[in-house]
């Protein structure tokens, strides 16, 4: 199979190397530094080199590249296309659309805020109660949320924020819990969890934490995910890919979500990719099929994910202890380690 991966991140490189790894496989992609690497500046370039090379399967990662909207175009040159549409992403790649999206669609988040000026901002922090999470209003790897518990400090992030070309931010109440990430594949009608990892700084992610138990998973389901699928459909965006739900769960269980993400990021991605088929994963979810072919059930191990300074380290064993040991013997160091665990009673 001829294959093109789209995007610049962790989840493009390891799936590259995924599709890679299998020699029937032609695998072209945007990573620099690889041998089969393109770039492209337009969706026309895009659909132009696919025709040229006579791809078979595009698999998109990046939002940037799904906002070229070349979906269309390739499926009318019988190439599929593992993303969703342009006009999903739009829907909730903005935290602001995010946010309203999901007040409209009545799924639990924290009160927020949509600021389109520095003084609305100041007005509306003045008036509430601290501490708040800012955040810009579109993810990137430069910016991030900031949790603020002084208006000297609040005052400074969101300065800084709009200088930073946002057009909008958004403040959000506090809500003090565990931070999970739930991971959902969508055929655009319905969706299922595909799995769950609990998440420390963006520097630490936990398979399966044992703390998410089958009653909460189900709660998940049916509070989260197909609320948010139907309101997709309803609105006639409906989204197929890989779907990522940022939740805050309270130490009381209450769920509150916060944000989406449209492929796995860079710290999960290595805790997902090496036990499945996922070139029949997807070309199945194109299909329609696979949640016949496929049930994802929880695996029985112990698996992490943390940054280190050589870059993603990722290890797994049958039980807590074997991953500690490992984790001591390998001499892995991160300073948010212990604290993580701690936190998520690991």
């Amino acid at each position: 199979m001829r294959i093109l991966v789209l995007g610049n991140n962790k989840a493009a490189l390891t799936f590259f190397n995924i599709f890679k790894d299998d020699t029937s496989n032609i695998v072209f992609t945007t990573i620099k530094g690889e041998a089969a690497y393109c770039e492209f500046d337009s969706g026309d370039d895009i659909v132009e080199f696919c025709v040229a090379n006579e791809i078979d399967f595009v698999l998109i990662t990046e939002e940037k590249y799904i906002l070229f909207g070349v979906e269309k175009k390739l499926n009318e040159e019988s190439i599929s296309v593992f993303a969703p549409s342009k006009k999903a992403v739009k829907t909730i790649s903005f935290q602001s659309d995010a946010k309203r999206f999901m007040h409209k669609a009545k799924i639990n988040t924290p009160k927020f805020f949509i600021a389109q000026k520095p003084q609305f901002a100041f007005e509306y922090i003045k008036e509430n109660n601290y501490p708040f999470a800012i955040k810009p209003d579109r993810k990137n790897n430069l910016e991030t949320t900031h949790f603020i518990e002084h208006y000297k400090d609040a005052k400074e992030v969101i300065n800084n924020l709009f200088l930073s070309d946002n057009e909008k931010i958004v403040i959000e109440d506090y809500v003090e819990g565990r931070n999970i990430e739930v991971w959902a594949l969508s055929t655009g009608y319905s969706a299922k969890i595909i799995g769950i990892n609990a998440k420390f700084q963006n520097e630490i992610a936990l398979l399966e934490p044992e703390f998410v138990d089958d009653n909460l998973k189900e709660e998940i389901q049916q509070t989260i995910i197909n609320p948010t699928i139907d309101a997709l459909c309803a609105q006639n965006s409906e989204y197929m890919g890989i779907i990522g739900f940022d939740i805050i769960l309270t130490y009381s269980n209450e769920i509150y979500l916060v944000g989406f993400n449209t492929f796995f990021d860079e710290i999960s991605a290595p805790l997902y990719t090496e036990e499945c088929n996922w070139l029949d994963i997807m070309d199945s979810t194109l299909i329609g099929d696979v949640f016949l072919k496929y049930d994802f059930k929880s695996l029985d191990i112990h698996k992490i994910a943390l940054k280190t300074k050589d870059g993603i380290e990722t290890l797994e064993a049958c039980s807590k202890s074997s991953l500690k040991w490992q984790l001591k013997e390998l001499g892995v160091e991160n300073k948010y380690l212990d604290e993580a665990f701690r936190g998520w009673s690991f």
